[in-house]
């Protein structure tokens, strides 16, 4: 599933223009104000600290009818102050679908403060279509107009405006608008403004909004006008949720429900499950020798993610309707709906209940707005007895069966059910201790410093499908060398690394794991009377930067944003222990040990010694506690400050008498 985004991109103000499916309309354009009237809204640049840019003005003017079909017209008037922000102002993309949208530029111009042009057009002016990647490629029906404007320097005015417009939405009544009122960078006025027949209403969502909408009607049109001065800059900040109750923003769409989205869409993908007699010989070759449903469902899935190869052909309708099981599987290759009706087709063909799930892989919360741009991926869902569902990412080609990425758990999903109407859902969590790390390092120290050292690294969850996506192909020679280096460097400086064991990471019954000895490496260095034992990375990596951490968050300004537990440490368990034989009489001076613990999760390291065998264990657990206020993020530094005590280099060791 593909959809192009229109937008006109500006350094330091994220965009939200959503697609919206538009037509050649007529209506009043953003030109209320021209060029030298803007400039009043101007500031002095020697006031204006370190600052790079400022919008004077940044509005959406859009003609909507009940169809989808509609215009946008875009102005955003930029007052540059650095030359740092020069290149990216003076350089423009904008994206559009020919055949049912129009693009038009309807002015580009570079002003003085005082309002004098500098220049009325852009210096280079090109349109291409979109390219397809080598790796992974999608071809689109997309073309791509990049412009480049002259005279841009500090202290000068850039004013462009353009319009899309849209005569041939993908669904009927089918559109979504969005704009944010809360810039990450100064803004002097915000506006959106929407032009709707007064027989028709919209759905509005309006979030966090500290001002009223005003609404007029003329000529039979209902206009929406949303306007804001200087609205509060608030700039991005670490662990903040994707929403939240701060940042203002509005949207709207058609009032259809969901089961219009996916009747349309079963309508689309119903005739691509038909099964051929080819078909099924190839399918139940690929489910021969399971002996149980669950067995040949898994076959089904690692043959679809791992050997039918990813390109999707998102062309004209090819961005929402999937390609036959039969064409799927004569060409080798197929996007996530293409992979997703492949397998619906086989489940269905073996007399089980399969069906698509509409879903955005980035994520969404928020069961509304409904609006097919709101989706960008499909995936596999198998109806189970008790009326759960069992999913399936067919793209995912190192998560297995029953497994999803951790971008879409808790996120909003639609499932369309056979007969086409919709069944709306959360993707299930995962508990935070199935996913993690646990690694043992197991050494021998010997009176010279050098050491022998054993790794176990035994992933589990989200870490699992990583290391098994670096085992994905089997390792050649070259590549077994070049690896061994690597952990020889990392592990154990100076050693010589092999007896690697490794697995096939696509062979889903094989553990992942990865077990290395390494060999004669430089474990501790005398400092005088005593000597100091390195502790290797990965297993400083919990407490590792944390001071750092700590003092970036408190270099920031006054917190806004809220905090999102779930981002400072994640649902996952990591562990780590270091067990050292030492040479006999040798003793190591024990660090302390930390516990930290605080809403999002805990820290918590222990020294010890057991005869001749120094034992130090770490252990870093994250916890959902869902979105906390923002004030705690001096609960967050403090944590980070308790835990940078434990980012130690070494371990100091006392040799016993000679």
């Amino acid at each position: 599933m593909a959809c192009a985004l229109i937008a006109c991109s500006v350094p330091g103000i994220t965009p939200y223009v959503m697609p919206l499916a538009a037509q050649t309309a007529s209506g009043a354009a953003l030109s209320a104000q021209p060029s030298d009237s803007v400039t009043r809204w101007a500031v002095n640049p020697s006031n204006a600290g370190n600052i790079g840019l400022v919008v004077l003005l940044d509005a959406m003017d859009a003609h909507v009818e009940p169809d989808g079909t509609g215009r946008r017209t875009m102005r955003s008037v930029v007052q540059v102050l650095q030359q740092n922000a020069v290149s990216g102002v003076a350089e423009r993309r904008f994206s559009w679908q020919p055949g049912r949208q129009d693009l038009r530029v309807d002015w580009v111009r570079v002003l003085r403060p005082d309002g004098t042009v500098i220049s009325n057009a852009p210096s280079t002016d090109q349109s291409s279509d979109a390219t397809a990647g080598m790796q992974n490629p999608i071809y689109l029906d997309s073309r791509t107009r990049r412009l480049s404007l002259s005279g841009v320097a500090p202290n000068t005015i850039v004013d462009v405006q353009h319009t899309v417009v849209d005569s041939a939405p993908w669904r009927d009544g089918d559109f979504l608008i969005g704009w944010r009122f809360s810039p990450v960078t100064p803004l002097r006025v915000s506006q959106l403004r929407v032009s709707v027949p007064a027989s028709f209403t919209p759905r509005i969502i309006e979030d966090n909004l500290t001002f009223r909408r005003q609404e007029r009607e003329a000529d039979g049109r209902r206009t929406y006008e949303w306007r804001i001065t200087q609205p509060q800059v608030i700039r991005p900040a670490p662990f903040a949720p994707a929403d939240d109750d701060v940042r203002m923003a509005v949207t709207l769409s058609s009032p259809q429900p969901w089961d219009s989205v996916t009747s349309w869409y079963n309508a689309l993908a119903r005739d691509r499950y038909n099964v051929t007699p080819e078909v099924a010989g190839t399918l139940d070759s690929i489910a021969r020798g399971a002996t149980t449903r669950a067995d040949s469902l898994r076959a089904l899935h690692r043959w679809i993610s791992q050997d039918i190869r990813y390109v999707s052909v998102s062309l004209g309708l090819g961005g929402y309707q999937p390609r036959s099981a039969s064409e799927v599987i004569s060409t080798g290759y197929g996007d996530c709906k293409d992979k997703t009706s492949l397998f619906v087709a086989a489940a269905r063909h073996w007399g089980w209940d399969a069906r698509a799930v509409l879903l955005n892989s980035g994520g969404v919360r928020d069961a509304m707005p409904v609006a097919i741009s709101r989706f960008n991926h499909v995936i596999a869902a198998v109806a189970e007895s008790d009326g759960s569902y069992t999913f399936t990412d067919l793209t995912a080609s190192t998560i297995p069966y029953g497994d999803l990425p951790a971008s879409y758990r808790g996120a909003f999903g639609v499932v369309v059910k056979p007969d086409g109407l919709a069944d709306t859902l959360r993707f299930p969590e995962r508990a935070s201790d199935s996913t993690g790390t646990s690694v043992t390092l197991t050494a021998t120290l010997r009176a010279d410093g050098r050491m022998d050292m054993r790794v176990d690294d035994q992933p589990r969850g989200d870490a699992a499908w990583a290391m098994r996506a670096a085992f994905y192909n089997p390792l050649d020679s070259a590549r077994q060398a070049t690896g061994l280096r690597s952990l020889a460097n990392t592990y154990l400086p100076e050693s010589t690394a092999d007896s690697l064991e490794v697995f096939e990471g696509r062979d889903f019954s094989a553990t992942a794991r990865l077990q290395v000895v390494m060999r004669n490496g430089r474990g501790a260095r005398a400092a005088g009377p005593v000597w100091l034992l390195h502790l290797p990375t990965p297993f400083r990596q919990f407490a590792r930067g944390t001071a750092n951490t700590a003092r970036e968050l408190e270099a920031q300004a006054a917190r806004v944003l809220p905090i999102d537990s779930r981002l400072v440490i994640g649902p996952r368990t990591m562990q780590a222990e270091y067990r050292v034989t030492l040479p006999d009489g040798w003793k190591a001076q024990l660090p302390p040990p930390i516990v930290a613990t605080s809403f999002f999760g805990a820290y918590e390291s222990s020294y010890r010694m057991e005869g001749q065998e120094l034992i130090m264990r770490r252990e870093l657990r994250g916890r959902d506690t869902g979105i906390q206020p923002s004030q705690r993020i001096a609960e967050v530094i403090a944590w980070m400050r308790a835990v940078a005590v434990d980012d130690l280099e070494y371990v100091t060791l006392v040799p016993g008498e000679r």
